[in-house]
């Protein structure tokens, strides 16, 4: 079951936190336009919120902090990232299915 949105973990700190990861994954997976930064920013925000567990557990020890809030956060958005890219590889784009039916046209 997963955990519901708790907003009050994004403190100033974590939001930058979240916008350098954004930038990371909008950079890294720019050429194959995946996802840009806004919308990588977005994501970031609602996996921190759904998430406030492991965010509260990060800065409640002084071992985990933001550095390794910011690495599971970027395996999070990876994931995420992956994900919807097999889901777009499955799908015909309309461009794509527009020049299919030209072809078959008289």
């Amino acid at each position: 079951m997963t955990e519901s949105a708790d907003w009050s973990v994004l403190t100033p700190d974590v939001m930058a936190l979240a916008g350098r990861a954004a930038r990371r994954i909008a950079d890294g997976y720019e050429e194959r336009l995946t996802m840009e930064y806004d919308d990588a920013f977005q994501e970031a925000l609602l996996i921190l919120a759904t998430k406030a567990s492991m965010v509260r557990e990060c800065l409640d020890d002084p071992e985990l902090g933001l550095g390794v809030l910011y690495h599971r956060l970027v395996l999070d958005l990876t994931d995420l990232i992956k994900t919807q890219a097999r889901h777009r590889a499955r799908h015909t784009s309309y461009e794509a299915a527009c020049d299919a039916a030209d072809k078959w046209r008289v």
